[in-house]
């Protein structure tokens, strides 16, 4: 089977942010559906692109726009990905554990690091693997991310070196990566979508309003549901010893496939 995962991300700017970033994962025949169900809710409430901090400050398409619309379309919008695909979930990066925890000493050797955008993806991907696993890696997924955030390329550089180690196991798990603005592909409105609220969710924790159990992870083979991620401890540094690790076993298998020398 075919599936489509759409990222988006919030929470990208300034110098130390903490970076957001989230998820709608369905096959062919849901992404119809929701596509459908989508353009009816697009023609009822009267937008066409869902940019969240233009409809968090009703602006452009959503000014003048009531609290009670704006709450309606919310509930409406969670709803609609909620009956039709398969998962969300979103992720968030503090700037301080990614300096303190990933870029901090030791680095190994010829490592390539990710940046903070980077890691995200890195982490929704591993969830994505999680999902795919559960149904036995008889599916291949494409990735599409909104276009125009500076790392974009650092996600194609994932998913590409992703992609070579699946296919070295004869694991067809990764289709193709691209980017795409809202207005080409509407379906990412609903990642933009589930950013922006677990954004908000975030910090109506922080301001004691909200119980922090409302965002727990959830286990790897819950599908149809929201799955928001949480970078353990030693997450980062792990990813860093994962690197090594790979290397050389790489390295070795390298090693055993060269034909042996000649003792003549």
């Amino acid at each position: 089977m075919h599936y489509s995962f759409y990222l988006d991300e919030t929470d990208t700017h300034g110098p130390a942010p903490t970076i957001i970033m989230a998820g709608y994962l369905g096959h062919d025949y849901q992404w119809r559906r929701f596509d459908v169900k989508l353009a009816r809710l697009q023609a009822q409430y009267g937008f066409r692109n869902f940019h969240a901090h233009e409809f968090d400050a009703k602006r452009n398409e959503f000014a003048g726009w009531s609290d009670r619309k704006c709450l309606d379309l919310v509930t409406d919008i969670g709803e609609l990905a909620r009956a039709n695909l398969t998962e969300g979930m979103a992720v968030s990066l503090e700037h301080a554990r990614y300096m303190g925890e990933y870029r901090a000493p030791p680095i190994p050797k010829k490592m390539l690091l990710d940046s903070q955008y980077g890691v995200c993806f890195r982490a929704c991907l591993a969830r994505l693997f999680d999902v795919m696993e559960a149904r036995n890696h008889r599916d291949t997924v494409d990735v599409i991310v909104e276009s125009g955030h500076k790392n974009a390329g650092d996600c194609q550089r994932i998913f590409n070196d992703l992609k070579r180690r699946f296919d070295h196991l004869g694991i067809p798990a990764l289709g193709t990566f691209s980017t795409a603005s809202k207005a080409a592909a509407p379906r990412l409105m609903i990642a933009d979508f589930l950013a922006s609220a677990h954004s908000k969710g975030r910090a109506a924790i922080a301001r004691g309003e909200a119980d922090p159990q409302v965002a727990a992870p959830l286990p790897a083979k819950i599908s149809g549901r929201l799955a928001f991620l949480e970078l353990m401890p030693d997450a980062l540094v792990n990813l860093k010893l994962g690197f090594e690790k790979v290397r050389d076993l790489e390295i070795a298998e390298w090693r055993a496939r060269r034909p042996p020398r000649s003792t003549k």
